[in-house]
């Protein structure tokens, strides 16, 4: 039987990683493992490219875990012309839907029509068929415009006075995590060596050449040399920081804007589908996104000067969007009590040479959202803005700039044709497996496919075991089976890691993150190997953590 390269891929194996690392040489090495990394990280992989990627704190850990997890083409963007990036958008979400859809689901979305209210029908139909163009038409299903009565039907929490009906088109949602774990997973799976918390201290350099980078071990203390031909600088909101590590001269080439949601219950929010609206306060564009179980309102798009790593949700972010709710749906019942979770998060905006504070009067929902590559004098690539959709096709334009000065014969770009995990084939056929041995767990074993694609095989064969009261363990559940999976496959090291980025759910409250910890701690504590200690001072840590970034006042 064949070695899996995840299986050695936990917290307990660290150390060998870390003496691959500085033992061996790589082709690239990659610094920031969200989305562009992991992107990256996979298509260099797959090219056959020897390929290493360090985080400084979780993977997915930034940006990735805080979007308003979609994968669209940006219908809004075609108002401020950015038809560009709305088509290469379109395009990237058709692939996806097409070629990973245990991961990207299509869903419909909803754009209420008012009379006497902007935007006009007219002007939205418009909207609707340049969207249909910049995707040339390929998206899925074409738009249409439904009925009042319909739309009420969709959407029963509507304001019915003046409402005309709606427009419908598709975009997708995703959960943005765990695109970036699985993407990361499939790189490690085609060789690729990958390292959290690990932020790097400094850029060794040798006659004004970048030749290797030393990285400190933040869960030990120790510090490590890694070198590499070439160094990709793929750090999102810091991508700054590392840029003065470079050269201290260097001028911003990123501004932060940034993005607060709110998480519902899908029984609290009286709609039955995404809706797409503008706010009355201000007229910015909002969704009220059905994802995961619950509904999430967003966004809140300001200029800031924040500390990267404090993604704290302000009173004045949440009341604005409460506020932009309650007055769009008056009579939802929309109120602060319901809000089951809370999240902020930084968008790294293309913004070559501010200083951090001019131009403010531009607004940052019509800053640019295409991305840029920059090569240091040192030969450091940073590849900045961009989004989550796009991921790929900014891989794809660093590799295309790396891959012809390394003297041996490569793969071309296999991105574009090889699914995430499995075949949506392999996937129907894994569902349609386990299902068939116990029809009970359809819903648990479909998520479990479209969590961890194929793998979801071996988390299925454990959990059955459970269902069915064959565990040793008598107070087990299902899910013990995941939590074993991720801590096992996926570099868990803390508490946070696994209910943030691996095991939980998006409509979970901290109440019930805490909850699930305490009741798992026995298996936690064994797969993780923490003392009682270890484990209450993390559980403490991760109920600070909790009450900081994610709980309402």
């Amino acid at each position: 039987m064949a070695h899996n390269p995840l299986s050695s891929f936990n917290v307990h194996h660290r150390q060998k990683i870390f003496n691959k690392l500085s033992s061996e040489k790589f082709d690239l090495l990659i610094v920031g493992g969200g989305i562009t990394g992991t992107s990256i990280f996979r298509d260099a992989c797959l090219r056959g490219i020897k390929t290493a990627l360090v985080e400084a704190k979780d993977f997915s850990h930034g940006t990735s875990c805080r979007s308003t997890k979609l994968i669209h083409g940006g219908l809004r963007y075609l108002k401020n012309l950015g038809f560009k990036v709305a088509h290469e958008s379109c395009t990237e979400r058709n692939l996806h839907m097409k070629l990973n859809k245990r991961l990207v689901r299509p869903i419909p979305f909803l754009v209420p029509v008012y009379r006497g209210k902007k935007p006009s029908k007219a002007i939205l139909s418009i909207g609707m068929w340049l969207y249909e163009i910049v995707s040339e038409f390929q998206n899925y299903k074409f738009h249409r415009f439904i009925s009042r009565e319909q739309t009420l039907l969709k959407a029963p929490g509507l304001e019915s006075k003046n409402l005309l009906g709606a427009f419908v088109y598709y975009d997708a949602a995703i959960s943005d995590n765990r695109w970036t774990i699985e993407t990361l997973k499939d790189g490690i799976r085609n060789g690729g060596t990958a390292i959290n918390y690990s932020p790097v201290v400094e850029l060794v350099k040798a006659e004004d050449k970048i030749t290797s980078i030393v990285i400190e071990d933040s869960l030990t203390g120790k510090k490590y040399s890694a070198k590499a031909g070439f160094i990709v600088n793929a750090t999102g909101i810091f991508s700054d920081e590392i840029r003065k590590l470079d050269d201290k001269n260097s001028k911003s080439l990123i501004r932060l804007s940034k993005g607060t949601h709110l998480v519902f219950r899908k029984k609290d929010i009286p709609l039955k589908s995404t809706i797409v609206f503008s706010s009355p306060i201000d007229k910015r564009v909002m969704f009220f996104a059905l994802n995961e179980g619950s509904f999430l309102l967003g966004t809140t798009d300001d200029w800031v000067n924040d500390n990267p790593w404090e993604p704290m949700p302000k009173e004045k972010d949440v009341n604005y969007l409460l506020e932009s709710a309650q007055r769009f749906m008056p009579n939802a019942s929309i109120t602060k009590e319901k809000v089951q979770f809370v999240y902020s998060g930084f968008r790294p905006l293309l913004f070559k040479g501010n200083d951090g504070n001019a131009k403010k009067e531009i607004s940052p929902s019509k800053a640019s959202r295409e991305d840029f590559v920059e090569i240091s004098k040192s030969g450091m690539i940073t590849i900045v803005g961009g989004k989550l959709t796009t991921a790929r096709l900014m891989a794809k334009k660093v590799l295309n700039i790396i891959t012809p000065k390394i003297p041996r014969k490569l793969n071309s770009c296999r991105t574009h044709k090889l699914s995430i995990g499995g075949t949506n084939s392999e996937i129907a056929e894994g569902i349609s497996f386990w299902t068939r041995k116990c029809p009970e767990m359809m819903p648990y074993i479909t998520i479990l496919f479209r969590r961890y694609g194929l793998d979801a095989h071996d988390i299925c064969r454990e959990a059955l075991l459970i269902f069915e009261g064959k565990h040793p363990d008598k107070r087990a559940e299902p899910i013990r089976a995941e939590v074993q999976y991720v801590c096992r496959n996926e570099m868990v090291c803390t508490l946070e890691d696994l209910l943030e980025r691996r095991a939980g759910f998006l409509y979970w409250n901290p109440k019930k993150r805490l909850e699930r910890l305490d009741y798992g701690k026995h298996v936690i504590k064994k797969e993780l190997g923490f003392s009682d200690g270890e484990f209450r001072k993390q559980f403490n840590g991760y109920r600070k953590f909790l009450k900081k970034y994610h709980t309402l006042d």
